[in-house]
C-alpha cells in the first residue's frame, strides 16, 4: 500500500477499507456501535463463532443486525402486511422487539432460553463471577430502552464493581450494550478473565475458544426467539389470527343459533352436527364453513324474497282509495 509495491491483494483488507468507513457511519447514525463500543468489542472471538454458524443463521443474524428483516415495521412498508403489530403481543413490532417482546409465550421462551444457557456455562467451566454477570447483563436486554444507552441499574452496577476482578470488564460489555450481547459482541476483557480462572483450577482449557463458544451461544439465543417469533406467526397463537378466530367463532355461533330453517336442505346438514365439532376445526376450515353458510341462507333468502312478498300482499291487501 502507498508506495509499497504489493505482489497479492488480501482481500478482506481491502474490503475493510471499502465498507469499514460507511459501516461506522452508519453504525453512529443508528446508535448501534459507538467507537468505544467498537474498541470494545472482541471481533476476532465473534468471527470465528459467526464462521461456525450454519449459513442460513449467518445470513439471518446479519438482517437483524442491520435491523432490516421480517418485522411488522419491514412488512407494513413492503406491503405485506397491514400493520406494524408483533404476533405474540400487538405492539409495534421492529427487530429490536422480538427479543424484547412481553407476550408470556416470549417470556416463557425467554426464560427456558437462558436457563440452557445458565447450564452451559456451567459445562463449559465458567468463572462463577462471570457467568452471574453475564446472566444478569442478559436480563437489560427485556429493558425497551435503546440498549446502547441504558445503564444497568445502580444496585447491580455497585454489587459488581464491589468486584475488582471483573468490574472493568462488567462495565466494558455495558458500553457494548446489551443488544450486543444478542449479536454475539462480547468485551476483550472476559478472556482474560476465564484465562485466569481456569490456571486457577489447573485447567488446560482455551479460553479464546471459551470466549468464540459463548458468541456463538448469544447469537443463538437471539436467533432462537426470532424463531419463536415466527412459530407465533404462523399458528392461531397469533394476536391478528385469534382476532380472526374469534370472528369465526361469533359468526358460527350466529349461523347454529339461527338453525336451519331458511337454508337448502344440502346445506342444512351442516348443521347437523354439533356445534363443538365445528368450532375444533382449523382457522381456514372454519372461515370457508362460515363463507358457504352465510353465503347460501343469503340466496335462500334472496329466492323465497318474492313469494314472502305475494303472501304479504294476499293476506293484507292494499285498502282501495
Amino acid at each position: 500500500m502507498g508506495d509499497v509495491k504489493q505482489s497479492r491483494l488480501n482481500p478482506e483488507h481491502i474490503q475493510e477499507l471499502v465498507a469499514l468507513p460507511a459501516l461506522r457511519k452508519r453504525w453512529h447514525e443508528q446508535q448501534t456501535i459507538t467507537p468505544e463500543a467498537e474498541l470494545e468489542t472482541d471481533w476476532t472471538s465473534l468471527a470465528r463463532a459467526m464462521s461456525s454458524l450454519p449459513a442460513g443463521v449467518q445470513r439471518g443474524i446479519t438482517k437483524h443486525v442491520v435491523g432490516m428483516c421480517g418485522v411488522g415495521k419491514f412488512k407494513l412498508q413492503w406491503g405485506s402486511a397491514d400493520s406494524a403489530a408483533c404476533p405474540c403481543c400487538g405492539k409495534f413490532e421492529d427487530h429490536l422487539h422480538v427479543p424484547r417482546c412481553m407476550a408470556p409465550s416470549a417470556s416463557a421462551e425467554w426464560e427456558r432460553r437462558t436457563a440452557t444457557l445458565d447450564q452451559w456455562l456451567d459445562t463449559q467451566v465458567t468463572d462463577p463471577a462471570i457467568k452471574h454477570a453475564i446472566l444478569h447483563l442478559l436480563q437489560g436486554v427485556c429493558d425497551p430502552s435503546l440498549p446502547c444507552s441504558r445503564l444497568v441499574p445502580v444496585r447491580l452496577r455497585r454489587a459488581f464493581l464491589s468486584q475488582q476482578r471483573i468490574g472493568r470488564a462488567f462495565l466494558s460489555q455495558q458500553r457494548i450494550g446489551y443488544q450486543g450481547l444478542l449479536e454475539g459482541r462480547l468485551s476483550v476483557q472476559w478472556a482474560a478473565l476465564q484465562e485466569q480462572y481456569l490456571q486457577s483450577r489447573g485447567s488446560q482449557r482455551s479460553p479464546t475458544l471459551w470466549v468464540s463458544r459463548l458468541s456463538h451461544q448469544l447469537i443463538l439465543l437471539g436467533f432462537h426467539m426470532w424463531e419463536h417469533r415466527n412459530s407465533v406467526q404462523h399458528s392461531e397463537d397469533n394476536v391478528q389470527l385469534r382476532e380472526r378466530s374469534r370472528l369465526v367463532n361469533d359468526g358460527i355461533h350466529s349461523q347454529f343459533d339461527m338453525g336451519p330453517t331458511d337454508l337448502p336442505k344440502v346445506v342444512q346438514r351442516m348443521l347437523a352436527v354439533k356445534r363443538r365439532t365445528v368450532l375444533n376445526k382449523p382457522l381456514v376450515d372454519r372461515e370457508e364453513w362460515l363463507k358457504l353458510v352465510r353465503m347460501e341462507r343469503t340466496a335462500y333468502r334472496r329466492a323465497l324474497a318474492p313469494q314472502r312478498r305475494i303472501l304479504h300482499r294476499f293476506f293484507h291487501p292494499a285498502q282501495a282509495p
